[in-house]
């Protein structure tokens, strides 16, 4: 068979959570694939990099130059899709093009779109919503990240479940581990300026990651603890929808000096940051998977997560929840792993065998039955 994965996510730069996602999957399904009697292509807009480019010998990169920042997988790849045909195509982001082959699979990481419209744009929601309700239509299989994400998307769109496989996320355990080397957390804490003890939470300033609450439960935990109080709160990620709101709860907060915005940091460095936190908090209103908690019990770092959505199933009883709505509870957590070390002992040891569970290999793993056997 002749087997196409759209390629342009993973091919990006400076990737977040998608662009992993593809990379990872791309480079596992690699080394599952070498010599299996299919021909791979990976279809992007520039020259591949980042070790996209070191190929199998039955993988192929095929490049469609286009000069606007937008419109790449509607025009060229789908004109490259009419004109030479395939056998399967994997679009690992929720987005088709115009054209594509019968045997087309999707993946699907949430639809919070759809369950909690008032965290996006507008435009975000219509453009989600006409995609997913073609993907429900159209796609000849769904890869969904997590059971919760496969039951939201058969109820929500009226998808029969035999359409959609479950394949979990992973994680990138060379980098995401126990950190030993006490020299290098401190070169980092060093370079980011940043001094502990801290809280740290990672994902994009948004709306549907909460931040806003989180800010106002850590301020509460401060003023609490009383003047002389040492604790920080880290925030790593890009600003995005709704941090306006972020900025107002920071900027009245009493304890705004303590409050920290690194932006967005690279990979190599976000182990090191996680290692020295005194715990990690997870406030989201909706996910789908939540990768960065399972990278945070890696490292070997207590994670503090909301209830929501997918989060009680992939972190299991190795985090301390909390409603997303109730910044009481949260508040409660931090106090409760600042005054017991041997919850932070526990929430350690429990982090680190549940992050075992998810590697990108056994990801892989699961999706390559879902493009190859038909």
């Amino acid at each position: 068979m002749l087997i196409g994965i759209e390629a342009t996510r993973a091919n990006k730069l400076a990737k977040t959570g998608v662009e992993w996602y593809a990379w990872h999957i791309i480079q596992e399904l690699k080394a599952l694939t070498a010599g299996d009697g299919n021909s791979w292509i990976l279809y992007s807009n520039k020259p591949l990099t980042g070790g996209l480019e070191k190929l199998p010998e039955n993988w192929y990169e095929v490049r469609l130059k286009w000069p606007l920042p937008f419109g790449w997988t509607q025009i060229p790849f789908s004109y490259e899709m009419q004109r030479h045909k395939i056998d399967v195509l994997w679009m690992p982001g929720s987005t088709l093009p115009r054209i594509f082959p019968p045997k087309t699979v999707v993946t699907v990481h949430d639809i919070g779109f759809h369950r909690l419209p008032r965290l996006y744009k507008k435009r975000q929601i219509h453009i989600h919503e006409r995609a997913m309700k073609e993907i429900a239509k159209k796609a000849a299989r769904i890869i969904s990240v997590s059971e919760f994400s496969g039951r939201e998307m058969s109820e929500a769109y009226g998808i029969d479940s035999s359409k959609i496989a479950i394949a979990y996320n992973g994680i990138d355990h060379e980098i995401y581990k126990l950190h030993k080397d006490g020299d290098a957390v401190e070169e980092r804490l060093r370079r980011y300026r940043v001094n502990q003890p801290y809280f740290l939470a990672i994902g994009r300033l948004e709306a549907k990651k909460n931040i806003a609450m989180l800010v106002k439960a850590f301020t509460q935990f401060k003023v609490r603890r009383g003047v002389g109080d040492p604790f920080k709160l880290v925030l790593i990620g890009p600003q995005g929808f709704g941090y306006e709101d972020i900025k107002h709860e920071i900027a009245n907060s009493s304890v705004k000096s303590d409050i920290l915005e690194l932006g967005y940091v690279p990979e190599a460095d976000k182990p090191y940051l996680i290692a020295g936190a005194y715990a990690f908090i997870h406030p989201a209103f909706y996910e789908g998977f939540g990768i960065p908690p399972i990278e945070a019990m890696a490292c070997g770092t207590p994670v503090l997560s909301s209830n929501a959505a997918s989060l009680p199933e992939i972190l299991g009883e190795a985090a301390l929840y909390f409603s997303p709505e109730e910044p009481e509870q949260l508040i409660g957590m931090m106090d409760k792993v600042a005054q017991e070390p041997e919850t932070r002992t526990t929430l350690s040891a429990a982090g680190l065998e549940m992050a075992k569970r998810y590697t990108w290999k056994s990801a892989a793993e699961k999706i390559l039955p879902v493009l190859t056997k038909w």
